[in-house]
């Protein structure tokens, strides 16, 4: 009887993680449409709900602690509450990334963060990270390894990408400084937002295998 509430707590920790996945997903997906549309609500909704990925990594933390006193766990089940740990934190890192291309937006509407000659590469940075969030929430939810692998070539995808907007912002951009600087924070921001799913990846690999891999 001991065990099956304490195996029920366990679940209620995996699914708050996968709540976490699908808004962090959502988020970003929310921060590339404000960043290309220029959509000021778009990026008001994204600020806002933030506070649900917050309040759910606090769950999770605040659960910890019980789980751990309840019984004894076994090795697979103290896997399983430190990667919970280190994915919330991840996850809820990966929210406030998408909240700062979503302030940029806000910051400079109604101008166009995004002027024609970068939106190209932003877009495939965009869509490759809102790719990642997606696999690494399915990779949550299924605990595949291989899945969890292949966010590392995504990954490689959005490095690439931001790579060649740098060099855009340096081969005579012709919108200043400002612009450059800003271009410059949203590129960063995507590509440590993939840096974080690719460690969400990696904890699924631990959690199932006891290794790290990726």
């Amino acid at each position: 009887m001991v065990r099956s509430g304490y195996d029920e707590q366990l679940d209620r920790l995996t699914g708050a993680l996968a709540v976490m996945s699908r808004e962090a997903a959502a988020a970003i997906r929310g921060a590339g449409t404000a960043l290309l549309d220029v959509n000021r609500e778009a990026a008001e909704q994204v600020v806002r709900n933030d506070a649900v990925l917050d309040q759910l990594r606090w769950d999770i933390e605040a659960a910890v602690p019980e789980l751990l006193a309840r019984q004894q766990p076994v090795a697979s089940d103290l896997r399983l509450v430190l990667c919970a740990i280190r994915i919330a934190a991840d996850l809820e890192r990966m929210g406030d990334l998408a909240v700062h291309i979503a302030k940029v937006v806000q910051m400079r509407y109604p101008v166009m963060v995004v002027p024609p000659p970068a939106a190209v590469v932003v877009t495939e940075m965009a869509e490759a990270a809102a790719r990642i969030a997606e696999k690494a929430s399915t990779v949550l939810t299924t605990r595949d390894p291989l899945t969890a692998m292949q966010i590392g070539l995504d990954d490689d995808e959005v490095d690439t990408a931001q790579s060649r907007l740098l060099s855009l912002l340096l081969a005579s951009w012709q919108y200043g400084v400002e612009s450059a600087i800003d271009l410059a924070l949203v590129g960063r921001y995507y590509e440590r937002y993939a840096d974080h799913a690719v460690n969400v990846a990696r904890q699924v690999v631990y959690l199932v295998t006891g290794t790290i891999r990726l």
